[in-house]
């Protein structure tokens, strides 16, 4: 009987050891998913920035081309004259 105890002893402690592997390599997993997030928060970041700073610049060219576009009509209205 004790024989057998051992045996289901060992079994058990072989499937909760391979139970701790896989949480343990699950975790490292999680971390470096973590890592890689964090990292593109980042990059996400920097990149609003560069995107912000664009978009002051189309918003200017937007006002100058619109600004061109009044004189360049008021022309051709004189012009047609």
């Amino acid at each position: 009987m004790i024989n057998f105890y051992k045996l289901l002893l060992g079994r058990e402690q072989g499937k909760i050891g391979n139970q701790i592997n896989r949480l343990e390599n699950g975790l490292g997993i999680m971390q470096a998913v973590t890592e890689k997030v964090d990292d593109l928060k980042k990059l996400l970041e920097i990149k609003m920035v560069d995107v912000g700073i664009e978009k002051e610049k189309t918003d200017e060219l937007i006002e100058i081309v619109g600004k061109e576009t009044d004189i360049a009509e008021k022309e051709s209205g004189d012009a047609a004259i």
